[in-house]
């Protein structure tokens, strides 16, 4: 049985430090639970300065966790799920979602974001990312160079025509493809997202690499932007050999990028020396700091709204540095919440 997502969401909010998501903010996002398709997992993207409010939810889909339901509604969609961008939505869980879906055994789960920052009473719509790794959840990734003819490139492309409802541009698909020739040894290409959802013509790409090697790999791409700034991005993170690079593109790499990490666990060896430097340069605050880390743990038996058996409740959390030419660096932060079925003995 799949869990309501309101009693779900309803359930989770006064969990959710108030700290990273104001109540007023959470109240929000109420409306939009009764839009959504079943969702596997939830998370929220929670700026970490002082002045920062906006919040934007993100929920994940799975085969049987609302990407069935999705790929059902093409001939019928319900009101509160259509245009054109839904529309691409329901195309890729078409050929993803059942079993013998060309892209079932390739994409094993997509994440649908909503920015709250549209002004009422427009409602927020699905940004959509593919992850392109099939044994992610085992993070058993394919690394390196991504040729021509090789699967997960097919993958992307076969996604991205989907959610945008025709072919690509050749220019922008020449500067995708380079970026995907140019991966180093391992590194991996994780995830792409197009950001038609935020009324631009632009493609997210999300790899894993290893920290050396991100400054050369920007360079053989052309990236536009200041080598220092990438490399001051990089010192948080200098306990962790790999960091996760997010990369836009358009006919060209774009200058802004992102460096993140990974899940973080409790007790974590890498929380004082990240969060030290981003109270440092004023991008986050020790009372945000402590509610991320108090985020952080398990409980391993939970009865949710609507179950009739016990769940694990895993409590994650990734970090993000964004920097955009002309704007201060921003740190993110998005706290996690998984759910795993228990089976008795």
């Amino acid at each position: 049985m799949v869990p309501s997502v309101p009693k779900t969401f309803a359930w989770m909010a006064p969990r959710v430090p108030e700290v990273l998501v104001p109540r007023r903010t959470m109240a929000r996002f109420e409306p939009l639970m009764h839009r959504l398709p079943s969702l596997r997992d939830f998370s929220f993207e929670c700026r970490l300065d002082a002045g920062a409010s906006r919040v934007d939810f993100l929920g994940t889909v799975t085969p049987a966790w609302g990407g069935e339901e999705l790929a059902q509604e093409a001939d019928a969609p319900p009101p509160e799920r259509s245009g054109p961008i839904w529309d691409g939505v329901r195309a890729l869980c078409a050929e993803w979602a059942p079993k013998q879906g060309p892209l079932h055994a390739a994409v094993p789960c997509i994440w649908l974001e909503f920015d709250h920052d549209r002004p009422a009473p427009h409602e927020p719509l699905p940004f959509t990312t593919v992850c392109v790794q099939p044994d992610y959840a085992h993070r058993r990734l394919v690394r390196g160079a991504l040729p021509r003819a090789h699967p997960i490139r097919q993958t992307v492309w076969r996604s991205l025509e989907l959610l945008g409802q025709g072919p690509l541009e050749p220019e922008v698909r020449r500067a995708l493809a380079r970026c995907f020739e140019e991966i180093p040894a391992g590194a991996a290409l994780l995830h792409v997202a197009p950001t038609y959802a935020r009324g631009t013509r632009t493609f997210r790409l999300v790899l894993t690499t290893p920290s050396r090697k991100v400054g050369a790999y920007l360079s053989r791409l052309g990236w536009p932007g200041r080598r220092t700034d990438v490399k001051r991005m990089l010192e948080p993170f200098q306990a962790t050999s790999e960091v996760e690079l997010y990369l836009d593109v358009a006919d060209s790499v774009l200058s802004s990028v992102g460096i993140g990490c990974g899940l973080l666990a409790p007790d974590e060896p890498r929380i004082p020396f990240l969060f030290s430097r981003l109270i440092e340069w004023g991008i986050c605050t020790p009372e945000k700091r402590e509610a991320v880390v108090a985020w952080l743990g398990e409980e391993k038996r939970v009865l949710l709204p609507g179950l009739r058996n016990p769940s694990q409740l895993l409590r994650w959390a990734t970090m993000k540095l964004v920097h955009r030419p002309g704007k201060p660096l921003e740190a993110k932060a998005y706290p996690e919440f998984h759910v795993r079925p228990v089976y008795f003995d």
